[in-house]
């Protein structure tokens, strides 16, 4: 009943694709961020979990402690040993989906063999990114919002719409879409980079358009009201 991409952009500019957007944060120097898109309504209060350490997305039969206890082990922990020993304690592990990246370079992915419909994830370590997805019309719906990231251009949060944009047209959620979210953690906070549309009938396009009014508000704060608003 969902997809999503969790990615770790690299601060020198050297990234995933596209040019230097909104920098770099976390623990070694690294933005992150989560887009996600579902069939059920406010999939932002459950599924994407990003902080300064890594991104992490929780969703199938979601279970909301493996993002949220997820991101709070990576200080200590890399992504693909936290994520591995959460889900050992989760007597319903066959039934979830989770995915994510850290500051280390690392990234993990798990699809429970109980996930409903077309299920699956996909992996690109070396670039920062995993995607995953459940109830979907196929694997073209994982693939196509990495292709999409990659080759977008622009800030982090212009790539992610591209990317939940490509998995839409790639087919999406077999029973269509009504929310969608993105979250992204960079060194300077703005209003742009918390974003949720909980329902509507086209969510993805509704959360580009909530997004280009959040930036220009927040394009409109002087730097003195930014360091007084955003951490």
């Amino acid at each position: 009943m969902t997809f999503s991409i969790c990615v770790r952009e690299d601060g020198d500019g050297e990234r995933n694709g596209g040019e230097s957007g909104d920098g770099a944060a976390g623990s070694a120097g690294a933005t992150f961020g989560v887009a996600v898109a579902t069939d059920a309504p406010a999939v932002g209060a459950l599924a994407p979990c990003v902080t300064g350490d890594g991104a992490i997305s929780t969703q199938s039969f979601v279970n909301v402690r493996l993002g949220r206890r997820g991101v709070t082990l990576l200080p200590d922990l890399a992504v693909d040993d936290a994520l591995p020993g959460l889900l050992e304690q989760d007597e319903n592990a066959s039934l979830r989906q989770v995915h994510g990246v850290d500051f280390r370079g690392n990234a993990y992915a798990f699809t429970g063999g109980d996930c409903d419909g077309w299920a699956g994830h996909r992996v690109e370590e070396d670039e920062g990114i995993t995607a995953a997805g459940n109830m979907l019309v196929g694997r073209e719906t994982v693939d196509a919002p990495v292709a999409a990231y990659r080759a977008s251009e622009g800030a982090i949060g212009e790539r992610l719409l591209a990317a939940l944009a490509a998995g839409r047209e790639a087919g999406g959620d077999e029973r269509g879409h009504t929310s969608a979210a993105i979250a992204i953690k960079a060194p300077k906070t703005t209003a742009y980079h918390d974003l949720r549309v909980d329902e509507h009938e086209t969510p993805i396009a509704e959360l580009a358009r909530v997004y280009e009014a959040a930036r220009e508000a927040s394009d409109g704060f002087s730097e003195d009201s930014k360091g007084r608003i955003f951490d």
